[in-house]
């Protein structure tokens, strides 16, 4: 009997032990705020990157490697949540609850501010500044906004982005798209809300409006310039002949040119399609009528396609146009005309960027691969496939990163050889 009574309180201190555990729970995603702001954009090559801009209109360096991947500054606040503080700097209380009320958003801001400055120890992380929580938490506190990333369900998670559908490549014996011109304008710049987006400048220097969906998919409009070019006509407007020769004349660019123009202004019946000025396809017209640059087209130097990216490598349909010729008004010395800059005024860029696309997606393709930029190591590079504008940002980060550091550290094309940044500006 004395056996007996020992064993019964033992197994009673173990059965309430097990229900006094705590349970650790993960943070749900869907409550944690987006970081608002890319890692890795525009490298000095120093290791300093640019954060957000500041409310002197200043943009604050940052180091490149911050924000931190998503994924792993979830894990951090998921430890520092459990911990009940930061596991890096004791001292301070960490906390997140799940309701919806204004106290509880600002108690997951602050969460996830703490996580951040103190990822690597006490004081050691990134700064506010390669975020937007800053003004995230702002807006909660002045009642401006609501918080970007809580659900209306408080502790429902957000349902995952549908995939983006892979678009198919051109049927064979399509168009050689080398030979394609590039748009090289975004579509769904800057939206009125009405169905309308910023294209092109004219020459009265007026942005011109044009549907947000204006130009198509590149991949989508390959395909529709091949059926055309087959069968020699805009099957959506039969009156109007198509061809489309490969050699390297200016009589063939300019063919080439129209009939992108054809394709893109009938994609959908007569004259039902999106206008020119969703595209730079008058001006790279203009360009080879004027013999002033090489066509913009980016016809390869050798008549042979440039090799597909390597089998595993990323989707081309997901990597963004650079949105803008090599070449463009050559000066002699080297420089050629890039991008026209906020303040009207033309960037001059090396007249070799941007670089040929499939070389580019080369390099990408390796970046990707490795996790970083493989010529300068300490900036990561991610490239997620699904739809939503965070994942949208971090291919065209993934682009930048690439393009600024093809032959090394900060050593590639700039940014204003493409409209890269101007896309980044329209996803965030």
């Amino acid at each position: 009997m004395k056996f007996a009574l020992s064993i019964v309180p033992l197994a009673a201190i173990f059965f309430t032990t097990s229900l006094a555990a705590p349970v650790k729970r993960d943070v749900d995603p869907a409550l944690v705020p987006e970081f608002g702001h890319p890692a890795g954009l525009n490298p000095t090559g120093t290791g300093d990157c640019d954060g957000i801009t500041n409310a002197a209109g200043q943009v604050v360096k940052i180091p490149c490697a911050c924000p931190p991947d998503r994924n792993s500054f979830l894990k951090s606040l998921n430890a520092n949540v459990n911990a009940g503080r930061a596991v890096n700097n004791p001292s301070v209380a960490v906390s997140f609850p799940t309701d919806n009320s204004k106290a509880s958003q600002l108690t997951r801001m602050q969460a996830a501010i703490v996580t951040l400055q103190n990822l690597n120890g006490s004081g050691k992380g990134c700064p506010a500044a390669s975020t937007t929580f800053l003004a995230q938490q702002k807006a909660i506190q002045d009642g401006t906004a609501s918080p970007p990333t809580v659900p209306s369900p408080p502790t429902a998670p957000a349902p995952a982005p549908a995939p983006a559908p892979s678009v198919p490549a051109p049927s064979a014996g399509g168009v050689d798209p080398a030979l394609v011109p590039e748009f090289g304008h975004p579509s769904g710049l800057n939206p009125t809300g009405t169905g309308d987006c910023d294209g092109i400048t004219n020459a009265a220097g007026q942005v011109v409006k044009i549907p947000c969906a204006c130009p198509p998919d590149r991949n989508a409009f390959i395909q529709s310039l091949s059926a055309n070019v087959a069968a020699g006509k805009a099957i959506n407007n039969p009156s109007v002949a198509v061809s489309f020769p490969t050699d390297d004349s200016k009589a063939s660019q300019l063919t080439r040119m129209q009939a992108a123009i054809v394709t893109l202004q009938n994609l959908n019946g007569p004259g039902k399609g999106c206008p020119a000025a969703s595209t730079t396809f008058l001006a790279q017209q203009k360009a080879i009528q004027d013999e002033t640059a090489p066509a913009p087209a980016p016809v390869p130097a050798q008549p042979s396609p440039e090799p597909a990216p390597a089998a595993g490598g990323v989707d081309p349909a997901l990597v963004p146009d650079l949105g803008h010729p090599s070449g463009l008004n050559p000066t002699g010395t080297g420089d050629c005309d890039g991008i026209t800059n906020d303040a009207g005024k033309v960037v001059k860029v090396p007249c070799s960027c941007p670089p040929d696309r499939a070389t580019f997606i080369n390099a990408l393709n390796v970046n990707v691969a490795a996790g970083r930029a493989v010529n300068n190591p300490s900036v990561s590079v991610s490239f997620p496939t699904d739809n939503s504008n965070a994942s949208k940002a971090a291919r065209i980060v993934a682009s930048l990163v690439t393009l600024q550091n093809l032959n090394g550290p900060g050593v590639g094309c700039p940014a204003a050889s493409t409209t890269l940044s101007a896309q980044l500006k329209a996803v965030q």
